[in-house]
């Protein structure tokens, strides 16, 4: 901290939960680094720069979207979401972060949340209208979505956006976790290498020993460096890479698809039907990417476990 800037006034300003998110964050890649000598004030930069951005990210997420059986209906994304109209009640009451916000917060009925979806796409035999001609037999693809996740549900918009963006901020830092949880894993493939070498050293005759001890050098030399690039000195140098370039790692895409109510793509410019839709994709989320949109949704009352587990079991016994 600059201490002129401090005495006289003009100490940079900074976001009141900015000392809690750098806590947070620490706690999730490795509580010791509290005890260092450059906690808090190295990671400032980084976590604010990722804090931020999770803001914007959240904030540029489309919707609200009207999740009920009139929009199902009515709005083409919605419908374009969804199987059928039996499938959005299943989505809402099989969410268990939805109930248990509506278990704790009972009155509320109104709910803002994020939907995500997998989309995928499968190549199908169908029919075609081509002017007035009809062609059967013709290899089609359908885009439908699978795995409906409805988290960071809240009474309001605004407050679901900032859940959301902790929950995106949340996976920033897994990102940097997971660059310190490799290296980890480098220096444990390293001791390995070295026990194999060590046995066959143990094990070599003259003629061969020379070959084995210049790869054991290397090797030792290359698992120094591995632990030391694990002393907690040099997990700053991970914030860094990952928060101060955050839509590397976490970011929106948007895909335009052209569809008709079966969901079928139509693509050729000669096609009459379909209707062109906007998804957005959440990339770097985790391994597969999400199709999400915020969506908000009303008259939601809270069911117990038991009758939702009833009402799956009907539903795999149809």
């Amino acid at each position: 901290m600059n201490v002129f800037a401090h005495l006289f006034g003009h100490e940079p300003s900074q976001p009141p939960d900015l000392l809690p998110a750098i806590e947070r964050a620490v706690n999730g890649v490795e509580p010791l680094l509290k005890q260092t000598s450059g906690y808090p004030d190295d990671y400032r930069a980084p976590i604010q720069s990722a804090l931020e951005y999770a803001r914007t990210l959240a904030a540029q997420l489309p919707g609200p979207v009207e999740i009920n059986r009139e929009s199902y209906a009515g709005d083409p994304l919605v419908h374009a979401l969804f199987p059928s109209v039996e499938s959005v009640a299943d989505a809402l009451g099989s969410s268990l972060a939805l109930q248990n916000h509506l278990r704790e917060y009972p009155t509320d009925g109104e709910v803002y949340a994020l939907m995500g979806m997998r989309r995928i796409e499968k190549a199908v035999v169908g029919m075609r209208l081509t002017g007035e001609v009809v062609q059967h037999d013709v290899m089609q693809n359908m885009i439908y979505f699978t795995s409906h996740t409805i988290e960071n549900p809240a009474a309001s918009e605004v407050h679901a956006r900032e859940l959301v963006a902790m929950s995106l901020f949340d996976r920033l830092i897994g990102k940097v976790a997971q660059r310190i949880a490799q290296r980890k894993q480098e220096k444990q493939v390293l001791m390995q290498e070295k026990d194999v070498l060590m046995a066959q050293l143990r094990a070599a005759d003259e003629h061969s020993r020379p070959a084995l001890q210049e790869q054991l050098a290397r090797l030792v030399a290359d698992l120094q460096s591995a632990i030391g690039t694990l002393e907690l000195d040099h997990y700053q140098e991970d914030f860094v890479a990952v928060l101060l370039e955050p839509a590397q790692h976490l970011r929106l895409a948007q895909t335009a698809i052209r569809l008709d109510s079966m969901g079928i793509r139509r693509d050729n410019a000669g096609e009459a039907h379909g209707e062109t839709i906007v998804f957005d994709d959440l990339i770097g989320y985790d391994r597969r990417n999400w199709t999400v949109t915020m969506v908000h949704c009303s008259d939601l009352q809270y069911e117990e476990f038991a009758s939702r587990l009833e009402r799956a079991y009907r539903t795999l016994t149809v």
